[in-house]
């Protein structure tokens, strides 16, 4: 049965371009999320475009970019924020709407906003960081006391990352001969799988005996680093049983790792550094301690050697002015012999008797004098040793690691650690 009253497909395709043509005349500003992007031969740009909300998909539609379109807007993208069109962006377009009577609706895009893509991801941070502070966990690794030998180092990193050569390099070839102990947990290190990764790596060395974990990446555009800003990361290091440190390696931005970390250094090179500072800064100290501890005994070695040769001098003079006493003595008992009766005798023998007992007894009073004040100097060595001396109330105070011995090396807004009796405080400096 025929029926005037239809539409062939075509007709309504035509349909429904004319009015998609007469609704959008002009160009208009979308945000949308990139799914899918491919180049293809020609050098065009294909883009699956969606909108999501709390990771479900409300909308996808097809975008393209042509090629003399896709390199300008590329290269303004890359001056802009030092990185390339790429898939996980969320991005501000400005577009054309069209239809095609085959391939349906499509998004010419003619521009893009690159100033909203670091907005965006700058508002997100900014959320991020405002739950953490809630939380009270900026600050909670940085509590965790760091080893003064830290030799034992989990490095979560890319094995190709160039941060990763450049951190073990520094770090195996340094002047002190310093030997550690590394392992490398392989993460990756760019794109929307990032903390993902990081978190499963953090998760395994937990199983380990480590005495820190190193969080290095190498330089990258701010949108390279942004899969590191997530919240759940974030709390994992805060929240992590050893000192994270961080050199992810970006001058101008801070991610949430570096917020939350122990310590946070600019680059690789700059967190083997510190760790080569740290075990030197060990081998000063206790070198320190030894070659006081040589001194003071070499002191006491030459003070009773000093007392012995006393000792000995005062025997040896006693014994003789005594034989030389004697002496006359036995002579006057000599010639006296015909009136000495048997008591005379025993008298004689009575004060030989004390005279040696004396002899004996004068050493060992000198000897345990002596003996005392040795005891005294061993106590004071005891009292003046560090571990006693922060159990008194004093702190040490460290700057980078290193020791502060004068106000001179110190500057108002330096961060420096206080270490107490125990554990380790943050501090910074006002005036």
């Amino acid at each position: 049965m025929e029926n005037d009253n239809h539409l062939s497909l075509s007709q309504l395709n035509g349909i429904i371009r004319n009015s998609i043509e007469m609704s959008f005349l002009n160009e208009v500003w979308l945000v949308a999320e990139i799914a899918e992007m491919r180049i293809a031969g020609a050098g065009h740009c294909y883009m699956d475009l969606v909108e999501k909300n709390e990771g479900k998909i409300l909308a996808r539609m097809r975008a393209n970019i042509w090629k003399f379109q896709y390199e300008r807007i590329a290269s303004d993208l890359f001056a802009a924020t030092g990185n390339v069109i790429q898939r996980g962006m969320k991005v501000l377009f400005s577009v054309n709407v069209t239809f095609h009577e085959q391939y349906g609706v499509s998004l010419v895009v003619k521009n893009i906003d690159p100033n909203y893509s670091l907005g965006d991801l700058e508002r997100r941070k900014k959320e991020i960081i405002k739950e953490l502070t809630v939380q009270n966990l900026i600050r909670k690794n940085a509590e965790l006391e760091l080893a003064l030998v830290p030799k034992r180092i989990a490095i979560i990193s890319s094995e190709t990352a160039a941060g990763y050569g450049d951190f073990m390099n520094q770090l195996n070839i340094n002047s002190n001969g310093y030997h550690f102990e590394t392992k490398l947990f392989h993460s990756t290190m760019q794109g929307e799988n990032v903390a993902f990764s990081v978190m499963e790596s953090l998760n395994t060395i937990s199983n380990e005996k480590f005495d820190c974990v190193v969080l290095i990446r190498g330089g990258g555009a701010s949108l390279d680093l942004a899969g590191f800003d997530d919240f759940d990361l974030g709390k994992a290091i805060a929240n992590y049983k050893l000192p994270v440190l961080t050199g992810i390696g970006h001058e101008r931005d801070e991610t949430i790792p570096d917020l939350v970390a122990h310590t946070k250094l600019k680059t690789p090179t700059a967190v083997a550094e510190f760790l080569i500072e740290k075990m030197s800064s060990f081998e000063e100290y206790y070198s320190g301690l030894r070659d006081a501890l040589i001194y003071f005994a070499r002191e006491k070695i030459t003070q009773n050697n000093i007392v012995l040769k006393e000792l000995s001098h005062a025997a040896k003079t006693a014994t003789q002015k005594g034989l030389e006493r004697n002496r006359k003595r036995l002579i006057e008992i000599k010639s006296d012999l015909p009136r000495i009766s048997d008591a005379f005798f025993k008298s004689k023998q009575q004060k030989t008797f004390q005279f040696e007992l004396s002899l004996n007894v004068l050493p060992k009073q000198i000897i345990q004098k002596e003996s005392v004040k040795l005891k005294l100097v061993e106590n004071t060595i005891k009292l003046i040793h560090p571990a006693n001396v922060l159990k008194r109330g004093y702190a040490i105070i460290m700057k980078e690691g290193n020791v502060v011995k004068s106000v001179s090396q110190l500057s108002n807004g330096e961060d420096i650690e206080i270490k107490l009796k125990d554990g380790i405080k943050k501090s910074k400096i006002s005036e």
